[in-house]
């Protein structure tokens, strides 16, 4: 067969995710602005990060710094190991990951069906401790000659938003955006989309949204912070990563994981779209910044980076919930 709509590979069915104008539940916010949200959790592997993985890996391979048959390792809070666990089975690799204990079971357990080999660390080490997720990774990398996908420093993470991301956020808006709103993991969501989506309009506001607990929103400040906990998994942390442009930030909106939580399940109820943590977070900033700014029918355009089926033993069980914050309805 020839037909063009059929994908010839899982790495294409990667990327085009839909835009959807969230009318109900900016109706039931009573917003004077129009948020749209970005579906990522319509990629193959269920996240954002399926576009990095292949990416990366692509690149890597141009250059020779992986050799067929190899061995990849990566620290990641669950999404790029997924997206990586598919490339490695399609192209024959053996991948092994490195998270934290504040991953959820739910994730580690779709890694392990999808072949990866799990590595969970306790949580809560800092940047400078060896026993950080990310320090064990490079650490296993070296002793082994294993290839380091290293999402927070590796260029071509934010490179792929750039190429794909922000084209597609221009196109599908009709260049009609006037704000961009993402977290920060690695930082290239943002980085990529924002400095695309400045260079074709520089008026083009690009906001942070930050976990309260994460030290990313004083950084990007100027200020001094100390990290703390927080149960949003994906996005925030306690150091500036290498893909993050801090230049490309115009404002920055902290968020409590109760608000990440209840605006997941507003969406859900008025929308019926299904939202991980880190989606709900950065939803809760999207309202937040929009209630910020002045005039009217602006158009916000929030980053969803997965959906909720990694977080049915977390923020989808109530029990768990209910231990970690209290009620929340």
């Amino acid at each position: 067969m020839t037909d063009k709509a059929i994908a010839n590979s899982l790495e294409e069915l990667i990327g085009n995710t839909p835009i959807i104008r969230l009318s109900r539940f900016c109706q039931s916010e009573n917003l004077k602005h129009t948020i749209f949200g970005k579906c990522e959790f319509l990629n193959p592997g269920g996240s954002v990060k399926d576009r990095i993985a292949f990416h990366m890996v692509r690149k890597a391979e141009e250059t020779g710094r992986l050799k067929p048959g190899g061995t990849i390792i990566e620290a990641t809070a669950g999404n790029t190991g997924i997206g990586l666990a598919q490339v490695a089975a399609v192209r024959g690799y053996k991948l092994i990951t490195v998270m934290s204990e504040k991953v959820s079971k739910d994730k580690v357990n779709f890694l392990r069906a999808l072949g990866a080999e799990t590595v969970v660390l306790p949580g809560g080490k800092p940047i400078s401790d060896p026993d950080n997720f990310m320090n064990r990774a490079r650490k296993m990398a070296e002793d082994t000659g294993a290839w380091l996908a290293n999402q927070f420093y590796n260029e071509t993470n934010a490179e792929a938003h750039y190429q794909s991301t922000g084209p597609e956020v221009w196109t599908q808006t009709g260049g009609e955006v006037d704000a961009l709103v993402a977290g920060v993991g690695t930082g290239g969501t943002l980085s990529g989309t924002g400095r695309y989506l400045k260079e074709q309009k520089p008026e083009v506001q690009v906001v942070l949204a930050d976990p309260i607990g994460s030290s990313l929103a004083d950084l990007v400040q100027g200020k001094e912070s100390k990290s703390g906990s927080y149960l949003v998994e994906g996005i925030g942390q306690d150091f500036i990563p290498g893909n993050f442009d801090i230049s490309l930030i115009d404002d920055v909106v902290r968020v409590a994981d109760k608000d990440a939580v209840a605006m997941s399940k507003k969406v859900l109820a008025t929308e019926g779209l299904f939202l991980g943590s880190s989606s709900g977070c950065i939803i809760a900033a999207a309202v937040e910044y929009s209630r910020r700014l002045s005039g009217e029918n602006k158009n916000i355009v929030a980053i969803l980076p997965d959906g909720g089926r990694g977080y049915l033993s977390t923020m989808y069980n109530e029990e768990w919930l209910s231990l970690k914050l209290g009620p929340t309805q």
